[in-house]
């Protein structure tokens, strides 16, 4: 894992590691040995909890709203164009909206089955729709693009991007019962580490700095200001 961890743990703005940006460390970067002892909220004590959100607004949703709210946003028809519709979960936290894999309140897993979030249909269409390893793999390198978001926190972020990833896996070992092939699983997390980046959203910039974020557009192969996105 150590080669994908130091891709999920890179700032594709900075060229850095992402910061860990809470009341303890601030700018401090995480580091690979740091990851062990990143934990869910689900996991934090209560007083840790009541800080974080007072102090970051930071309130998780559960599954069960997720998948209301998006069930108004699914309504494409066309399989193919649903792959790569986009979507951008803001302030994502550990990405509930993106990806299911467990309930971001009480932390119990969530049968592959039964997860709702945003990626997790994309993948429940590819792994109907698609026959072969070559056709999966495209589809799939299409839906991870098309799903974006961003957080502050960076032990937050850090889940966010090892749940998408992880759940990747988890769909591709569901389609063909065996393990993704590791250059597959680099261009994934190279994708993931653009597309769920670090930011503060009322600045537009990295944590703590001045520096505006750059997120890559897929179509063209080339990075950009994701506040030029905006129009501002």
């Amino acid at each position: 894992m150590k080669n994908f961890l130091e891709i999920l743990l890179r700032d594709q703005t900075t060229g850095n590691n992402i910061l860990w940006a809470n009341d303890e460390f601030k700018a401090k970067e995480i580091q690979i040995e740091d990851v062990d002892s990143i934990r869910p909220r689900h996991e934090k004590n209560r007083d840790l909890q009541k800080l974080r959100t007072k102090t970051r607004a930071e309130i998780f949703t559960p599954p069960e709203v997720c998948k209301l709210q998006n069930d108004l946003i699914c309504n494409e028809r066309d399989w193919q164009k649903f792959i790569d519709a986009k979507f951008l979960e803001i302030t994502c936290g550990e990405a509930p909206y993106l990806v299911s894999r467990y309930n971001a309140v009480t932390g119990d897993a969530i049968p592959l089955d039964n997860r709702v979030g945003l990626l997790d249909r994309k993948f429940h269409v590819i792994n109907k729709e698609t026959s072969n390893i070559n056709d999966w793999a495209q589809s799939a390198i299409q839906a991870v693009q098309s799903c974006y978001g961003y957080e502050f926190q960076g032990d937050n972020l850090f889940l966010a991007r090892r749940n998408v990833f992880e759940t990747v896996k988890d769909f591709f070992r569901a389609k063909f019962n065996r393990e993704p092939p590791e250059d597959f699983l680099s261009n994934v997390a190279e994708i993931i580490s653009w597309n769920l980046w670090q930011m503060d959203g009322l600045k537009n910039t990295i944590p703590y700095t001045k520096q505006l974020c750059q997120i890559m557009d897929w179509r063209t192969g080339k990075p950009f200001i994701f506040f030029h996105l905006q129009g501002w």
